[in-house]
C-alpha cells in the first residue's frame, strides 16, 4: 500500500471569491490487496466517516429525487451517493476532500496518518486469511 497526500486549493463563487483548501489522497493497493477487497467484498467499508464537505451545496444533495440517486449509484457505485471514505473510492483514483481553512486540512492529514490509513491496511490485513480453529483448556 503506497499512500500519496498532497494539499490542493481551489476557488470558489463569482462574486465573494473563497479558498477551499482540501487534500488529495491517492492510495496504490498491490495486487495482494485488491484481491483481498473483491474476495472478502470490502470495498464499501466505511473508513472515516465526513460530512458533506463545502464546495457541495447540501440543499441540492437534499432534493435529489429517487431517479437521480439510482442513476448516480448505478454509474459512480452505491458509494457516491455519500462523501464516507471507503476502499471503492480509494481504489477508483485519488480522492480529494475540500475544507474552509487550512487547519481543517491539516488536521484531516494527521487524522489520516495516524489513525485511518494504519487502521485500514491493519483490516486488509486481518482479512487476509480464514479464521483457524483451535483447542485449548481452561
Amino acid at each position: 500500500m503506497k499512500i500519496d497526500i498532497k494539499p490542493v486549493e481551489k476557488t470558489q463563487g463569482l462574486l465573494r471569491r473563497t479558498t477551499l483548501h482540501g487534500v488529495e489522497l491517492t492510495v496504490l493497493f498491490s495486487e495482494e490487496e485488491k484481491a483481498i477487497i473483491q474476495e472478502r467484498k470490502l470495498g464499501l467499508a466505511n473508513l472515516m466517516d465526513r460530512p458533506i464537505p463545502p464546495d457541495v451545496n447540501a440543499e441540492k444533495i437534499e432534493k435529489r429525487g429517487l431517479a437521480k440517486k439510482l442513476v448516480i449509484a448505478a454509474a459512480m457505485g452505491s458509494d457516491a451517493l455519500g462523501y464516507h471514505l471507503t476502499f471503492n473510492k480509494l481504489l477508483k483514483g485519488p480522492d480529494t476532500y475540500f475544507f474552509r481553512t487550512p487547519i481543517e486540512a491539516k488536521d484531516y492529514i494527521a487524522e489520516l496518518k495516524e489513525e485511518v490509513l494504519p487502521l485500514a491496511k491493519g483490516y486488509l490485513e486481518g482479512n487476509k486469511d480464514a479464521a483457524t480453529s483451535d483447542s485449548f483448556e481452561l
